[in-house]
């Protein structure tokens, strides 16, 4: 507490976070690293073995996980999730809308469906998601939500309008939304992340193509790891960010400038 009288508030031991997408990648490392400060995490995923071998990763570490199997296509299905997190566990201090689809093609060539799969996942179930929590937290008064946008979202992507349609409407999601929920003591931001070993940009490559590329085309002559980005969002997350809502974060290396 400061003299104006407003809390500088951050994750706590004990709070519960929701990492969606939570059974790999930059999902399994946020629930790894907020694990770590204390926090119990409810691991959404729609494939349970990758979601029990988060968990597990996460209690060999010393910290609290459960699986919570969902289908982010499914309204229905986000909903009695996060009825069944809420029961289990309690409502969430932070909620990380991370999962997402990227069916490829160009726009002339991408079906209906493939879009439409797309919205579901990527812009639709966060939106919902936080429709779902959004009043139990507000109760709260206190809260983080954090949305994973994309360089794509800035830059646009050849075989991708519809993947990187989803991640700017992400960013407005989260700049309405801030501003929607600040006077509830509910922080909203972004981050942005650049190519990453992670999975999606490994299904059209290879690790060793995208280290050859990244020493050449990236500034800081490196890929970005899942363990990069989540180092930023403990930052979101804490007390130190006290005074940051509404920002869309970019962390990759340089290769696309956010103004």
């Amino acid at each position: 507490m400061s003299v104006d009288g407003v809390e500088r508030d951050g994750l706590r031991s004990g709070d519960v976070a929701i990492v969606t997408g939570g059974g790999g990648g930059f999902g399994r490392a946020f629930a790894r690293r907020l694990a770590r400060m204390g926090a119990r995490i409810a691991v959404w995923d729609i494939n349970a073995v990758e979601g029990a071998e988060t968990v597990r990763l996460v209690e060999q570490d010393g910290g609290a996980a459960l699986f919570f199997r969902v289908d982010l296509a499914n309204a229905d299905d986000i909903a009695r999730c996060a009825a069944e997190t809420i029961e289990a566990l309690d409502v969430p201090y932070c909620v990380i809308n991370n999962a997402s689809v990227f069916p490829r093609g160009e726009v002339v060539d991408l079906s209906l469906a493939a879009w439409e799969l797309t919205f579901r996942v990527n812009i639709t179930a966060p939106f919902f998601i936080l429709k779902t929590l959004g009043p139990r937290m507000i109760e709260r008064k206190r809260g983080v939500v954090i949305n994973l946008a994309s360089g794509r979202a800035i830059e646009g992507a050849a075989k991708g309008a519809n993947y990187a349609a989803t991640k700017a409407a992400i960013l407005s999601l989260t700049k309405s939304l801030a501003l929607e929920w600040a006077r509830h003591g509910i922080r909203v931001n972004a981050i942005i992340p650049g190519q990453s070993l992670t999975a999606m940009p490994l299904e059209n490559t290879t690790e060793v193509a995208m280290h050859a590329q990244a020493r050449t085309r990236n500034p800081m002559g490196r890929v970005g790891y899942p363990e990069d980005v989540a180092g930023l969002a403990a930052y979101l997350v804490s007390a130190d960010a006290a005074y940051m809502t509404g920002q869309g974060v970019a962390i990759n290396g340089g290769a696309v400038l956010v103004p």
